[in-house]
C-alpha cells in the first residue's frame, strides 16, 4: 500500500481554502476532505514495514506547534501540473520532517530523496490548462495568508488508486503531539 504523514487542517481554514478554489479552467480541484499538508510520502510500503514505521512514528511524540499558510505557487516548469498554496517558513515543521524520515530509516522503510517542499496541493492541471489563468490564479493568491493555527497531531494515511477520479485516502493512524501551556 503506499502511505504518508500528512497534518489535517482546521474546518475554518479548510473553508477559507475552498473559497479560493476557483478560476483556473482544467483544474481538479482538490476535495475539502483530502486538504492536507504532507510531512513524508513513504510510497509502496508491505504490511510489515508498515507496522514498523507505525511504531517508530509513535515511539517518540513531538511538541505541538502553530503552522501558517502563505503565498501560491505551481509544480511543473514548461507545463504546470499541480497548484499550490505555501507553508510559511517553520523549523517544527521541519523537524518533524525530519522525525518521519528518521522513524522511516528505523522501520527499514525506503523514502524518497526529494528535497521537502512542505505546501498544500490545491488542484491538478490538465495539460490544455490555460497558462495565463494559472498566472492570474497565483497573482489572485500571491498575499495570501492564513491566521496560524495549532498542529498537535500527525495522520499516516495510506493511498488507493481508484479507476476514476483522484485516489482515495484511508486514515491508518494517528500520532497526537503533546501540548504545553506556556
Amino acid at each position: 500500500m503506499i502511505l504518508f504523514t500528512a497534518l489535517q487542517l482546521p474546518s475554518r481554514l479548510t473553508q477559507q481554502i475552498t473559497d479560493v478554489q476557483r478560476g483556473v479552467s482544467g483544474a481538479r480541484w482538490s476535495p475539502p476532505e483530502k486538504l492536507h499538508i504532507t510531512t513524508a510520502y513513504y510510497g509502496e510500503v508491505d504490511d510489515d514495514h508498515a507496522e514498523a514505521l507505525d511504531f517508530e512514528l509513535a515511539r517518540h511524540p513531538l511538541p505541538g506547534f502553530e503552522l501558517q499558510l502563505e503565498g501560491a505557487g505551481h509544480f511543473g516548469h514548461m507545463e504546470p501540473h499541480a497548484l499550490w498554496l505555501g507553508v510559511k517558513e517553520s523549523p517544527a515543521l521541519l523537524r518533524l520532517h525530519e522525525h518521519c524520515k528518521h522513524a522511516a530509516r528505523r522501520a527499514g522503510v525506503k523514502m524518497d530523496k526529494r528535497k521537502y517542499h512542505p505546501h498544500l496541493t490545491l488542484a491538478y492541471l490538465k495539460s490544455t490548462t490555460p497558462l495565463e489563468r494559472v498566472i492570474a490564479f497565483e497573482k489572485r493568491l500571491s498575499r495570501f495568508n492564513c491566521a496560524p493555527f495549532l498542529v498537535d497531531e500527525m495522520i499516516l494515511f495510506s493511498s488507493h488508486r481508484k479507476a476514476r477520479g483522484g485516489n482515495l485516502y484511508r486514515e491508518e493512524a494517528s500520532y497526537p503531539m503533546l501540548i504545553t501551556s506556556g
